[in-house]
């Protein structure tokens, strides 16, 4: 139950970041690769009405971040129910294949978009709320659980002599 409490609460975080990148993100320029996902997203024609504060109507393929995103944010509202549903009755009529299961999944569409801004001349966009966010999902997962530095010295070791080998004061091993 602590597991699904997580990953629900996990979802419901996500959800509000995504919508505040779909505000900002609102550009049309993007690469033909972006382009190609809005247009198959929108194509699939497959939007089940949600009761979202922002952006609930259908997103016109000339905003291709926010079609994007739309998807990524229907995958986690998926995802919540279903958890809220498995937490309050054991059963959920949620496809697990309709929500974000794992991180590599999570993360595919926001690096598509990432490349894009940068390919688009938008790098100081793409390095903004976007990269930090990436950043979030990297670290945290789908679950924001905390990591006990105990139980990974080994990495805690790794990530420390990498930052005083870049800092230039020696290794943190020696």
């Amino acid at each position: 139950d602590v597991c699904l409490l997580a990953r629900m609460m996990a979802a419901n975080l996500y959800i509000s970041q995504i919508e505040d990148l779909m505000f900002e993100l609102s550009m049309w320029r993007c690469n033909d690769e972006l382009r190609a996902k809005a247009d198959e997203l929108d194509g699939a024609s497959r939007k089940v009405v949600k009761h979202y504060t922002e952006f609930w109507r259908q997103i016109p393929t000339n905003e291709p971040y926010r079609v994007v995103l739309a998807d990524v944010r229907d995958k986690l509202y998926n995802t919540r129910e279903r958890m809220r549903h498995l937490l309050t009755t054991g059963f959920s009529e949620i496809p697990e294949d309709a929500t974000i299961t794992n991180v590599t999944k999570f993360l595919e569409p926001l690096e598509l978009c990432y490349k894009s801004l940068c390919d688009s001349g938008d790098k100081t966009i793409a390095d903004g709320s976007l990269l930090d966010f990436m950043r979030q999902v990297s670290t945290f997962g789908l679950s924001l659980t905390k990591l006990d530095i105990r139980q990974e010295s080994d990495r805690h070791t790794e990530v420390i002599d990498a930052i005083t080998t870049h800092l230039g004061i020696g290794s943190y091993r020696s």
